[in-house]
């Protein structure tokens, strides 16, 4: 409320009244001014603007990079969800391997010993049929001595006779 003091000290309403009215009357005035100002400017021309054109170009741009990401998001879950089913099948067969491979490293062991048994008794039969020549050999002239024994006992039995 608008109030002053007068000369004798006293306070006086509805000073300000005039002021409110001529406020109240700028306004009023400025609102029509600016009501005939925008009455009157031009309405734009339907001519396509080419920044509007360039806009539509980027926003059309934007909706298939959104559809080629969304496509390679679903991309990605179906490869995720293969290297998943590759690691799961890996371990398997790591499973069945490690077994495997532990029986191929015992055969090979056993094949080595079997390989130097072989290899020992190869020489064995090599030194035997060496031993089993020389028995032959004596054995043929043990045979050839009795048989010339038998003569000579056959020849002094004739002789003595």
């Amino acid at each position: 409320m608008c109030t002053r003091r007068s000369r004798s000290g006293r306070w006086l309403a509805g000073g300000c009244g005039f002021g409110l009215l001529a406020m109240f009357v700028l306004l009023v005035s400025a609102s029509l001014a600016g009501a005939q100002t925008r009455r009157a400017a031009p309405k734009p021309s339907p001519t396509p603007n080419l920044l509007i054109g360039q806009m539509e170009n980027v926003v059309g741009e934007l909706r298939e990079i959104n559809a080629t990401i969304a496509g390679l998001r679903s991309a990605l879950t179906e490869v995720g969800t293969r290297l998943d089913r590759v690691e799961v099948a890996t371990n398997e067969i790591k499973g069945v391997a490690t077994p495997m491979r532990e029986e191929v490293r015992g055969l090979y062991v056993e094949t080595s010993n079997v390989r130097s048994e072989i290899s020992r008794l190869e020489e064995k039969s090599i030194a035997e049929a060496e031993s089993l020549g020389k028995s032959r050999y004596v054995l043929t002239l043990l045979l050839v001595a009795t048989m010339v024994l038998q003569l000579v006992v056959l020849a002094v039995l004739m002789r003595s006779r």
